[in-house]
């Protein structure tokens, strides 16, 4: 009897002994994280889209405190989350123009090479022979960047090609990161003319192969008022920095390549979509 007592007791002094060790080391060794954190992990959206370059969102809010990412790196966000960021953080927040998603293709009777019967995700088709489409860089119109839009800001329109709504447009560029043919661009929204084309092949052979190709006429180039458009390996490219969206280039493209999207958004839907 006095054995199991003496065991019991000593057991139980172990169990102090080690209980206070614990205690100990988990206050010496313990990680302190900043509640910085936290604060700022509670006002973020929750999206976890990976847009900000991060692990989602908490993995944002450690980048931001520890000083790897910036208070507007969140663009689902936008400018109200980072400003709310900044305040935490005690540091400027300069406001930038919000980016949105735009499709440069405008593919009209453009033929396929041949049948494709395979998975329907237009990064699968491109591995393909380099896509079943007689252009070679217009869209394969499988909708894979709608699928990865977390925010329903894309659908496919009739005509076979994505469209984008610019009001739920976060601007996290998920739908160009997995375009494999990277006809999707991310601009400054108040920039509404775009060359709606990506092909680089010279105009005779662009011509045969899509209505709305660029020919690489130049007549953009000549009529820009501000130096804004230039022809480089056979496709006009728009310089945002300059442009004014005046729509001078619009006007005299023979093919209708490039677009004013002030203008296309006015118009009804159901023309939109035809």
């Amino acid at each position: 009897m006095d054995f199991i007592l003496g065991a019991t007791i000593t057991l139980g002094i172990l169990g102090m002994i080690f209980g206070i060790g614990l205690a100990i080391a988990s206050d010496t060794f313990a990680v302190k994280v900043d509640p910085r954190i936290d604060s700022i992990n509670e006002i973020l959206p929750g999206a976890n889209c990976g847009a900000c370059n991060q692990p989602g969102c908490n993995g944002f809010a450690q980048a931001v405190v520890e000083g790897k990412a910036l208070v507007s790196d969140c663009s689902v966000g936008q400018a109200t989350v980072a400003q709310r960021i900044a305040n935490i953080m005690g540091v400027t927040f300069e406001k930038r123009e919000r980016s949105i998603s735009v499709v440069m293709c405008h593919a009209r009777g453009v033929k396929d090479k041949f049948t494709y019967d395979g998975i329907k995700d237009c990064r699968a088709a491109n591995i393909i022979g380099g896509g079943f489409l007689g252009c070679d860089y217009g869209c394969l119109g499988f909708g894979t960047c709608v699928e990865a839009c977390k925010f329903e800001a894309m659908y496919m329109g009739k005509d076979g090609l994505p469209k984008v709504i610019e009001d739920r447009c976060t601007g996290c560029g998920k739908c160009a990161v997995v375009c494999p043919r990277n006809i999707i661009s991310m601009v400054p929204e108040s920039k509404r003319v775009h060359v709606r084309c990506k092909s680089l092949d010279k105009g005779a052979v662009a011509r045969k192969t899509c209505q709305d190709s660029c020919i690489a006429c130049k007549q953009c180039e000549k009529k820009c008022p501000y130096d804004a458009i230039h022809v480089q390996n056979n496709l006009a490219v728009i310089d945002y920095n300059k442009c004014t969206s005046c729509g001078k280039c619009v006007e005299v493209c023979p093919n209708h390549t490039i677009i004013n999207f002030a203008r296309e958004k006015s118009r009804s839907m159901s023309t939109i979509l035809a």
